[in-house]
């Protein structure tokens, strides 16, 4: 049986805001060794995999500086919380109306995933929103040029194997959806 390490200690190492590294010390349960661990520690992430009255899904294009690519996302971001009491349930919200300009809808939390359990230590958390429409004006951060785009989401597994959906987290979101058994007649 797999056991947790002790953490034995640890140590700030790196602080960039929005993610701080720390060292840890952590021992074997099986063998009793020590060793240092660098964990990367950031807030949990939200993820909106959302659909139109009419059945589009909604994602968004925009460029991202890590991969120097522009890509093709479900919406989505991080939970700074807003406010200090806010859901990850309203942030999701919050993150598609932000992007989008889309809100309302029956929304539902399909799960919450570790991105990179190795090396990071939050968690995204996913939510269909079924039936959004149109609700107002987009409010981008001074980081963000983003691009709507409505898909059918009969088209996802073009995209997909064209490479123009590569983003990991949201290949991850939309298989959720589709086993969730909640959008299998819409062919996601």
């Amino acid at each position: 049986m797999i056991r947790p390490w002790p953490l034995l200690a640890s140590e700030p190492v790196f602080d960039a805001g929005l993610l701080r590294v720390t060292r840890d010390r952590a021992r074997s349960p099986r063998t009793g060794g020590e060793r240092d661990f660098h964990v990367i520690r950031m807030v949990d992430w939200l993820m909106a995999v959302a659909l139109t009255e009419d059945d589009k899904l909604v994602m968004v294009r925009q460029y991202r500086h890590g991969s120097r690519e522009t890509s093709l996302e479900v919406p989505g971001g991080l939970h700074d919380g807003g406010t200090p009491a806010e859901s990850t349930a309203a942030g999701a919200a919050r993150e598609l109306a932000e992007e989008t300009g889309y809100g309302g809808g029956i929304w539902s939390l399909l799960g919450h995933l570790r991105p990179q359990p190795a090396l990071l230590s939050n968690r995204a958390w996913i939510y269909l929103a079924q039936g959004v429409c149109a609700t107002g004006a987009t409010e981008l951060d001074a980081g963000e040029d983003i691009e709507v785009v409505l898909v059918d989401p009969q088209e996802i597994p073009a995209r997909l194997a064209s490479g123009e959906i590569n983003n990991a987290m949201t290949v991850a979101a939309l298989a959720l959806a589709s086993f969730s058994g909640q959008m299998q007649e819409k062919s996601l």
